[in-house]
């Protein structure tokens, strides 16, 4: 298997617009992927959610059009857009992030999420205040017991300026490309909680699987109808492209648009 250097990846990296200045109390790192170069709503809605919620953000995108990406659905102004190559996934774009906005670790709050979620179709300053509140140096919307007990990764916040220290800051900077998704799922994913065990950190999630009936499966595709439930505003979008791997899954449009009042085609399309 192929690795490079996270550094490397960052001088590779090209800015397309502004990163944010300053050093923020609050600061995000979304990784993003599209076919195409213009934006779908979801990632424009997330954007706007996490900058009214005071957060200062920064796309990470590995769309392969390299024409400037664009925003039929808008941007907030306080977002800066990085562009780079396709390789290591979501956890080498939030590597990648936090070489080029390392103010990003130092903050008070820090989330790192993706847009492997359709939504949100609601605010999400629910989501941000129990993360807030708790305090945690490691927290998740999702803890899932698939393979192993991890903080699932689509939604990860970090507390305290923890990820200006150990192990984080190695952690990411350690984050190499490997040809095989499941690779990072075992190297990254699921290291993330065995290393806030290890060095005594504070942890937690908002909904456990427990919670939401969900065993040892995943819960963003076994238990999207219990956390739309629960306030979560997002659904999987991997459900969308093949409704069968999850329970009811063919009646998600008709979910979402009947609680919402959205048609969730709308939200995607022009990603996909």
């Amino acid at each position: 298997m192929s690795s490079l250097d996270v550094p490397r990846w960052a001088k590779s990296a090209i800015i397309e617009r502004a990163l944010p200045g300053g050093q923020p109390a609050r600061a995000a790192i979304v990784a993003h992927y599209s076919h195409s170069n213009v934006a779908s709503r979801s990632v424009s809605v997330l954007l706007r959610e996490l900058a009214a919620c005071g957060y200062r953000s920064l796309l990470v995108s590995t769309c392969p059009v390299t024409r400037p990406l664009e925003w039929p659905h808008g941007l907030p102004d306080d977002v800066g857009i990085v562009r780079r190559a396709n390789k290591g996934y979501d956890f080498g774009s939030w590597a990648v992030g936090l070489e080029l906005y390392p103010a990003a670790r130092k903050a008070d709050y820090t989330i790192l999420t993706n847009d492997s979620m359709a939504g949100p179709f609601a605010p999400i300053d629910d989501i941000v205040f129990d993360f807030e509140v708790e305090g945690a140096d490691l927290w998740g919307v999702t803890f899932s017991n698939q393979i192993a007990p991890h903080v699932q990764s689509y939604f990860l916040g970090f507390s305290g300026g923890t990820l200006a220290k150990r192990p984080w800051r190695p952690f990411f900077r350690g984050v190499r490309h490997y040809e095989e998704k499941m690779e990072y799922v075992l190297r990254y994913e699921l290291a993330t909680l065995r290393l806030a065990n290890e060095y005594g950190l504070s942890w937690n999630v908002r909904h456990r699987p427990e919670e939401l009936g969900v065993g040892e499966t995943n819960p963003t595709l076994f238990g999207w109808q219990e956390l739309l439930d629960l306030g979560v505003p997002f659904v999987k979008r991997t459900i969308l492209k093949e409704p069968g791997v999850a329970p009811e899954g063919y009646t998600i449009r008709d979910t979402v648009r009947a609680r919402y009042g959205v048609d969730l085609d709308e939200w995607v399309e022009e990603a996909e």
